[in-house]
């Protein structure tokens, strides 16, 4: 069964670790392992870490748990 998840992206951190085109890359790469749709929503923030961005996940929810849980490892 497909859900629909939010799922915020710190894709510009003030640490400059990682940058938006690490993020994108990660996002593509892992959507296909885990099989799931990502959609941008366009919707930006910054809560005084770097620039976040909002992307809803879609597809069966261990695969966005996953998706989401190897995301943050990749970056972290």
């Amino acid at each position: 069964m497909k859900v629909e998840k939010t799922f915020w992206v710190l894709e510009a951190p003030d640490s400059e670790l990682w940058n938006e085109q690490d993020t994108e890359e990660e996002i593509s790469r892992l959507s296909k392992v885990w099989e799931i749709e990502v959609i941008d929503t366009g919707e930006v923030c910054d809560w005084g870490f770097g620039q976040e961005r909002k992307y809803v996940l879609i597809g069966e929810e261990e695969n966005i748990e996953e998706f989401k849980f190897q995301f943050e490892e990749a970056l972290s």
